[in-house]
């Protein structure tokens, strides 16, 4: 199961095992449960130690082979696969949290993804999420209403899978994406003056009954709301690059170093500090990888900004 969800399943071997989950209901839903389990496990380790928690999955299920009852349920491999989640996480990130809370009929997962780090997840009903650094989604188990809804802080790209009659429903604090069956981007980080919605493809829709707001895009564009003077806008945008940070990669079009920094204390969980306040709105355009060194974003910005910087521990001073 690991090698589905690590993307190393040979295509016709794929297709068989999908194929089976497909038809048992029961056992599909379980296996999203560990596709997400898996992703958790993923997240809470660092990039170099991917091997060693693909030797731990592989030895997990070894051992669950070598039992003398095979005969296990998807339900007791998931919470043996739950408890490992657990312990990676307790190794690597404490900060990272999966927990459960029981809401009318749904049952409820809330994740919280750290500095530095992002991961995927697939709803029940196969749509598929991204979550950017310091975001938190809540989602439920399986959607038993007339519509999907989450709740989302931070930033998430989503590939819903369509369904007409069951829109779906990404609530942040401000505004709310509705959707049908499309491909969108939503930035809606509670520090940040504004919330963002960029599509990729279909049609999305953005409602506030507080502040009277009744909005659509097209694909390829981008629609802000300002949450300062409660007015949005839309515009022709970038796609690529509003969502090539599930790659690990950041662009900046004159964009001012006070949002810029934003986006750096996320991804290094670091804090800006400024000796003139005046500095953050100087403007840069570039792009950087999270693999570069804060040390080395820093003595670029310094020389293209013509400031100076140094770093004490977790903080940047700028001046």
């Amino acid at each position: 199961m690991s090698k589905l969800f690590s993307g190393e399943l040979a295509p016709e071997e794929k297709e068989a095992l999908l194929a089976s989950l497909d038809a048992d209901e029961a056992e599909l839903e379980e296996a999203t449960k560990l596709k997400n389990i898996w992703a958790a496990a993923q997240l809470t380790i660092a990039p170099a130690d991917k091997q060693t928690a693909h030797i731990g999955w592989e030895k997990f299920q070894a051992n669950i082979n070598r039992q003398k009852h095979r005969i296990w349920s998807w339900q007791r491999i998931a919470a043996a696969a739950v408890l490992t989640g657990i312990i990676f996480a307790a190794s690597f990130f404490a900060g990272h949290q999966i927990y459960q809370n029981k809401y009318a009929e749904a049952t409820y997962h809330t994740v919280s993804v750290p500095a530095g780090q992002y991961i995927q997840l697939t709803l029940a009903d196969g749509s598929e999420i991204w979550l950017n650094s310091h975001s938190k989604l809540t989602y439920p188990e399986r959607f038993t209403s007339k519509i999907r809804e989450i709740h989302l802080e931070g930033e998430g790209l989503f590939k819903v899978v369509s369904n007409v009659k069951r829109p779906f429903i990404v609530k942040t604090d401000k505004l709310d994406v509705i959707a049908t069956g499309t491909q969108f981007n939503v930035s809606a980080y509670p520090d940040e003056n504004s919330v963002s919605a960029t599509l990729i493809e279909g049609i999305v829709k953005l409602h506030s009954a507080a502040n009277g707001i009744d909005f659509e895009i097209n694909a390829g564009q981008i629609a802000v709301y300002d949450k300062l003077t409660q007015q949005i806008s839309a515009h022709d945008t970038d796609t690529d690059m509003q969502t090539a940070w599930i790659h690990g990669e950041y662009s900046f079009i004159d964009m001012s170093l006070e949002e810029i920094a934003k986006r750096f204390e996320r991804i290094y969980d670091v804090v800006f500090v400024y000796h003139d306040e005046t500095l953050k709105q100087r403007k840069f355009t570039g792009t950087f990888y999270n693999h570069q060194s804060i040390e080395n974003i820093m003595q670029i910005i310094q020389i293209s900004g013509n400031m100076q910087y140094t770093i004490e521990n977790d903080t940047i001073y700028i001046k």
